[in-house]
């Protein structure tokens, strides 16, 4: 058990340190490309900072652990609204421009309830997962282009707050194109390492506590996985870039409930439980809910409100525990 422990802590150690070189690097590989920061903070910070989901996605899936991927990409969800925007709401109240992101809330929720509807007999076949990775990769590539080509200079200006605070560096070396490269696989390669030891280390807790992988999913790995959206949340927060928070937020859901699930089914089909099919899922749903509400009527959240989801996201927690403690007993 304490093997498992130990795996389990250093992956989330490495997948914390692994994940802020990655987006840091790769801020900065797009900015020699040049493109412009209101791209890199609406699509490419949201795919790189999903990046530890993804990994653990692949690993869990060819270990045959799709139940662990598929619980680790909803309970991020679930976290990314209820911990991430919360914790940065309290910290100071989130603005947004809420038809700039109406496309992405709007995918956000179809992807949703298409995957509840694809779930219903408690199974995502494979094809199902192909039809989620494709319409994810669909709507990353088209949101890329429509920002590339609307882009403005306000909208680049705006986004400078990624960079500035996402990328700072005390190495000068890694400022430049070689270094950021380096800094790059680098990253990538302490991801990969440390979602392998999350996954083998969550993998061997749950078996040895009898406890669902998917459950292991929602919680520990899901909030591990997690810590790269809580970074760039805050950062974006704090540099008054209210707008890249959320965003980051909202394209972080839509790339879970589409490429890492999609992967992860199109690998193996994933069969779930009961828990997941009438506890987990809606109580997806719901946050969503109060996260559109919010947005739709006071366009913005609250420090009041930030408090609210915190409470939703804690309430959560102890729910799924209490209910996994009362099915086992």
């Amino acid at each position: 058990m304490l093997h498992d422990l130990l795996l389990l802590t250093g992956g989330l150690v490495l997948i914390i340190k692994g994940g802020d070189f990655f987006v840091a690097a790769a801020i900065r590989i797009a900015e020699f490309l040049r493109m412009p920061r209101v791209v890199i903070g609406s699509t490419l910070v949201s795919l790189t900072t999903t990046t530890p989901e993804l990994v653990v996605s692949v690993m869990a899936g060819a270990r045959g652990e799709s139940g662990l991927a598929v619980g680790n990409a909803i309970g991020s969800v679930i976290c990314n609204i209820g911990l991430i925007l919360g914790v940065t709401a309290m910290i100071k109240h989130v603005d947004i421009h809420f038809h700039s992101l109406r496309k992405a809330l709007l995918v956000m929720s179809g992807a949703a309830v298409m995957l509840l509807v694809m779930t219903l007999n408690l199974t995502l076949e494979r094809w199902q997962g192909a039809v989620l990775l494709f319409g994810g990769a669909a709507f990353f590539i088209f949101d890329f282009a429509s920002h590339w080509r609307n882009r403005k200079p306000s909208d680049v200006a705006e986004a400078k707050a990624i960079d500035a605070g996402v990328t700072k560096t005390r190495f000068a070396w890694l400022q430049t194109r070689w270094g950021s490269i380096i800094q790059f696989l680098a990253g990538a390669a302490i991801v990969v390492l440390g979602s392998k030891f999350l996954v083998d280390g969550a993998v061997g807790a749950a078996a040895r506590l009898g406890i669902p992988s998917m459950i292991v999913g929602l919680t520990i790995v899901a909030m591990g996985t997690s810590l790269p959206e809580l970074v760039t949340a805050i950062t974006s927060s704090r540099k008054s870039v209210s707008d890249l928070a959320v965003g980051n937020v909202l394209g972080s859901n839509i790339a879970n409930l589409t490429l890492v699930i999609g992967i992860a089914a199109t690998a193996h089909a994933v069969s779930m439980d009961r828990l997941t099919q009438l506890f987990n899922f809606p109580a997806m749903l719901v946050v969503m809910a109060v996260l559109v509400w919010m947005l739709w009527t006071d366009r913005r959240v609250t420090r009041r409100e930030g408090a609210v989801l915190l409470a939703i996201y804690a309430g959560y927690l102890a729910l799924l525990v209490g209910l996994t403690i009362g099915l086992k007993a």
